[in-house]
């Protein structure tokens, strides 16, 4: 392994030190950039989701939401109750409400969604505090285990490795490991967005649903 990244027991490579990096309008400005991909990105995402669930989520959180594509066609699709995450309050679509993380981890959430966030975020102990009923999760595909002993050389050139970027690095195993510690059973996983061309690099992407016992129980509103 690479001088300042660590393996875990589930098989997530970590950034051991780091200088965190500024995520403001100028970052964002980069996806806007990208609107027609990041647009149809999103209603992409959406339509995934509804999918496997065959139905439209009461409410959906989105952390990370950057440009709000996939929040935007939640709130089109009829999504009752669209919340945005981000590290500053960037603008979001007309009714999707921004919260701050305590009110992120918080609320009870019928839909969760991180598309490529979860490598951001230093501290990952936040997975297990999530209520929401199901997890959606989309992160860029780690090919350091798969190649064994080229693992390193391959790792040292990748181009999604970002250091103070991309803090943790994921392969289809070590995602799933990880979320079920953190109480989320996973349900499908693919790598569709690779293989769809919506993005720039392969990704793995999961979608999870609450093991039993491990989410705050809804309220009797929020059934209905």
């Amino acid at each position: 392994m690479l001088d300042n990244y660590e393996v875990d027991r589930f098989g997530v490579i970590h950034q051991i030190d780091f200088t965190p990096i500024k995520y403001d309008k100028k970052y964002i400005s980069y996806y806007e950039d990208l609107s027609d991909r990041t647009i149809k990105l999103g209603y992409q995402r959406l339509g995934w989701v509804l999918g496997i669930t065959g139905e439209i989520p009461r409410s959906v959180l989105e952390i990370g939401y950057g440009t709000g594509t996939f929040i935007e066609a939640a709130r089109i699709t009829g999504v009752a109750d669209c919340a945005g995450c981000e590290i500053a309050e960037f603008p979001l679509p007309k009714g999707v409400r921004f919260v701050d993380w305590d009110q992120a981890l918080a609320g009870t959430w019928d839909l969760v969604a991180m598309f490529d966030v979860l490598e951001h975020i230093p501290d990952l102990s936040f997975l297990s505090r999530l209520q929401t009923r199901h997890l959606a999760v989309a992160v860029p595909y780690c090919r350091w285990r798969e190649l064994g002993a080229d693992g390193d050389t391959w790792f040292a050139k990748w181009r999604m490795r970002l250091p103070n970027e991309h803090l943790h690095h994921f392969d289809r195993d070590s995602l799933v490991a990880l979320l079920a510690a953190s109480g989320f059973e996973c349900v499908t996983l693919n790598c569709f967005e690779d293989e769809s061309g919506c993005g720039p690099a392969k990704r793995v992407r999961t979608f999870c649903r609450a093991s039993s016992g491990s989410q705050r129980p809804l309220k009797p509103a929020e059934r209905q």
